[in-house]
């Protein structure tokens, strides 16, 4: 009897289960700035985006003061526009890489879930997937 053992699911496949979007491969930069503080944390390089959240390749230096559950700021620039996104979310995934850089899986709120958040630009963001 041939019995196959069930393999557990790499990070990314877990990641990917919880995605209600297709992702898209853009590029750009994206400058993160803690909920509360006055100063940006740091910035990286968007390696893909979707209608609801975006994933921050950084320098893992000053990632680690970031973690799962922490309300952030982000202004991201997408290469092909010329306007950045001013966008408020949640980390909700945080992976070193290893190489001295990490990625961080940021989730945007849907507009009009949370309407205690101050003006943002996560509704023009989410029509970029609509279009």
């Amino acid at each position: 009897m041939n019995i196959e053992r069930a393999t557990r699911p790499s990070d990314e496949e877990r990641h990917r289960d919880r995605r209600d979007f297709t992702r898209l491969d853009k590029t750009g930069t994206g400058l993160l700035r803690l909920a509360g503080e006055s100063h940006p944390v740091g910035s990286g390089h968007i390696i893909d985006i979707s209608a609801n959240g975006l994933n921050l390749c950084c320098d893992a230096g000053w990632a680690d003061r970031v973690t799962p559950g922490m309300s952030v700021e982000v202004v991201a620039r997408l290469e092909e526009n010329t306007e950045p996104f001013y966008l408020l979310g949640e980390v909700i995934w945080f992976r070193p890489l290893g190489n001295g850089e990490c990625q961080i899986g940021i989730e945007l709120p849907l507009p009009g879930v949370k309407p205690d958040l101050p003006r943002n630009d996560n509704r023009d963001w989410r029509a970029l997937f609509l279009a």
